[in-house]
């Protein structure tokens, strides 16, 4: 007979993965700390795995503790579903996911590509949070999210790469103020769009620029509306109450946005309802930008090196 993991194994594990802390994990259980630690030791005898890396601050799952975290959940949920089958339950799908994305995307596109779902199915719950580009990777494989929506592809093993659209940026400039040319805003130091836009130009070299930094995409918006100076910015954000306009002779620049979930060999409802509504709904909205991107007058190469120069010359 093969490996077995008790029930009671499981549901330990299941809430000491959420806590990571022993204490608050065997009040939830309603046992003692030294039986929960023995209830866990237990289970990773059983499997010949660390579940947990003992850390200063706390725990940390492994990978292995990940991957049964994983497996813990869709058996979570798939017992949900068949108990809503079999009861017939008016209130849809059940259940909670966590969704993690950079700025640009989340208020505008994903937040609208799932509110339909989220209010024709009372019982679903969600998380929404925005985090750095760098690491929307890392927080998927981590288990700390369900999905992740990013701007590139997921080498991962084991990670569905699904593409959205496509984020269209532009060059804006104040329409109020005659601002600093040479400044360009991007979100931190190590934010690198404001250079892979120039190097994106035709024949294009980076010019040397000033620097201001703002966190949130939207800040930075009204940063170049008050005249701080340029910014590269995705053109579905833009707004008449703004006050920026076009820096003309770019081009677009056009990066693909693709959603991330761990494969499962039995999605359950919920993951599929969510990824369908992504689908579909980014689908839809993402072509409701390019209504206004029709607008973008593309220049030829000619004016594209005439502005690079200009850019140049002013820094």
């Amino acid at each position: 007979m093969g490996v077995r993991i008790s029930s009671t194994q499981l549901e330990s594990f299941v809430i000491l993965a959420r806590e990571l802390k022993y204490a608050r994990a065997a009040r939830l259980l309603n046992i003692s700390q030294p039986a929960l630690t023995k209830r866990i030791q237990s289970l990773e005898g059983r499997l010949g795995q660390a579940l947990f890396l003992r850390l200063r601050g706390g725990l940390e799952l492994t990978e292995s503790g990940r991957v049964l975290q994983r497996f813990a959940s869709s058996i979570e949920r798939q017992e949900q579903d068949l108990l809503d089958s079999l009861v017939g339950s008016p209130q849809g799908i059940s259940g909670h996911f966590r969704l993690v994305s950079f700025s640009s995307c989340l208020r505008s596109v994903l937040i609208p590509a799932v509110g339909p779902l989220l209010r024709d199915n009372p019982r679903l719950s969600c998380q929404f949070s925005k985090g750095e580009i760098s690491q929307l990777h890392e927080l998927l494989a981590d288990g700390k999210v369900d999905f992740s929506v990013s701007l590139s592809e997921c080498e991962r093993m084991g990670i569905e790469n699904v593409r959205l659209g496509v984020e269209r940026n532009v060059l804006i400039e104040s329409n109020l103020y005659v601002g600093r040319k040479d400044c360009y805003i991007d979100h931190d130091p190590r934010d690198n769009f404001t250079e892979r836009f120039f190097l994106a130009q035709t024949g294009a070299t980076v010019p040397k620029m000033l620097r201001a930094y703002f966190d949130d995409i939207y800040g930075l918006i009204d940063a170049v509306s008050e005249g701080v100076g340029r910014a590269v910015v995705p053109l579905h954000l833009l707004q008449p109450d703004h006050h920026v306009r076009l820096v003309p002779g770019f081009r677009p620049y056009d990066v693909p946005v693709f959603l991330h979930y761990h494969r499962q060999p039995y999605p359950n409802r919920m993951l599929r309802a969510v990824v369908e509504a992504l689908i579909s709904e980014c689908a839809h909205l993402y072509g409701e930008h390019a209504i206004a991107i029709e607008e973008v007058a593309v220049p030829d190469d000619a004016l594209v090196g005439a502005n690079l120069r200009a850019a140049r010359n002013a820094a």
